[in-house]
């Protein structure tokens, strides 16, 4: 009895951390298609929301609900099995899931490259393959990933890829005036261009962490404040009787012992 009790709570916990994996997959999703879609094509603003990514506030939100899950999810396993487990779990799952949106972008690029050059996802997937392999040695999501921590611009034409270096160094002259209004060195700000990124994710990813870690431990307060034993109930015990503050007590007078 007590297996086939332990083995319906291991099936939904499993149950439970597919839903939020599912729940968080989407919201990382929903929130890059805004992003791409709406919030970084405003003028002006918009190549500056995109340096910044700030889809990536959605973090707060959905890894708060990936931890609060897991927290309350670990009461339905062995005692000795409930942090440990979600632990491992959500170490593997965090990194994983943060860099959904990094999926999402990488296929807009892709997809935006091959409507520009009027051809097939495979063959602009192979074209934008090629060049990332030349400038950081990797291709495919990897390179992507890492190409744009370095340079935030990406080439959508077939032109550009050709002229990239025109382009790099337009996009580092942008930089280098907004740098004089903000008087800063040519140096500082191609450092900031080579490191900012980087800085920007870990930022991002931080948060991600903090937030599930925070939550996780929220959610297991919650479920042990749920399955708390309840104090015994007793009947009330009767007051004892106290005579009123302003009246004296009654005293009786000594008796008279009478002499023979």
């Amino acid at each position: 009895m007590k297996f086939l009790k332990l083995l319906a709570q291991t099936i939904l916990y499993i149950i439970i951390v597919l839903n939020l994996i599912f729940i968080v997959v989407i919201g990382k999703i929903a929130a890059s298609i805004i992003c791409e879609e709406l919030i970084y094509k405003i003028l002006i603003i918009g190549d500056l929301f995109a340096i910044l990514d700030i889809g990536e506030f959605v973090n707060i939100i959905v890894f708060a609900l990936l931890g609060m899950g897991f927290g309350m999810a670990s009461g339905l396993l062995p005692k000795y099995a409930q942090t440990k487990t979600s632990a491992v779990l959500l170490i593997i799952l965090v990194p994983i899931l943060f860099s959904t949106s990094a999926f999402v972008k990488y296929n807009y690029w892709v997809e935006d490259f091959a409507d520009r050059e009027n051809i097939s996802f495979s063959e602009a997937e192979k074209i934008t393959n090629s060049f990332l392999q030349k400038k950081v040695n990797a291709g495919g999501f990897f390179g992507f990933y890492s190409y744009t921590a370095q340079f935030p611009v990406l080439p959508t034409k077939m032109s550009e890829i050709t002229k990239i270096e025109d382009l790099e160094k337009k996009v580092k002259s942008d930089f280098i005036s907004l740098g004089k209004i903000a008087k800063l060195k040519p140096e500082v700000v191609y450092g900031l261009l080579a490191s900012g990124s980087w800085a920007i994710r870990f930022f991002y990813f931080s948060l991600a962490a903090l937030a599930t870690v925070y939550h996780f431990h929220l959610g297991q307060a919650q479920v042990s404040k749920w399955f708390q034993p309840a104090a015994p109930k007793f009947p009330p015990v009767p007051p004892r009787f106290k005579p009123p503050a302003n009246k004296p007590l009654m005293t009786s007078s000594p008796r008279r012992v009478r002499n023979n």
